[in-house]
C-alpha cells in the first residue's frame, strides 16, 4: 500500500526527505512512494470502496513511458512529480 504519511523535512545528515506533493480528486496528499498504483489511487480516493470496486484513473503531469497524461488500468503504475502530477480518480458502475 502507498505511504502517505506526512514527513520530515530534513532526515539524517541534513538531507531532505523525498516526499510527492499529488493531487486526487481535488485533494492535495503528501506522498512518499514516486511510484503511484492504479490499486493505490482508488485505496487514496475511496477508502471504505468495496475490494470488488471498477476506477475510472486519469493522470495529468506525471511520468510515464507514454507521456504525461493519460489513464491507468488495473495494475499498471506512473511516476509522480514532485509537485503538480494530478489524478482523478472515478467510481465505474457496471453493467
Amino acid at each position: 500500500m502507498l505511504n502517505t504519511e506526512n514527513i520530515g523535512a530534513t532526515g539524517r545528515g541534513g538531507t531532505k526527505d523525498k516526499h510527492y506533493e499529488v493531487v486526487i480528486n481535488g485533494t492535495l496528499h503528501d506522498l512518499v512512494d514516486e511510484v503511484v498504483t492504479y490499486e493505490a489511487l482508488g485505496d487514496l480516493a475511496y477508502p471504505d470502496h468495496d475490494p470488488a470496486a471498477i476506477f475510472t484513473v486519469a493522470y495529468s503531469n506525471a511520468i510515464a513511458s507514454h507521456g504525461g497524461s493519460g489513464t491507468l488500468v488495473t495494475g499498471e503504475s506512473v511516476k509522480a512529480k514532485k509537485k503538480g502530477t494530478s489524478f482523478d480518480v472515478r467510481l465505474t458502475t457496471r453493467s
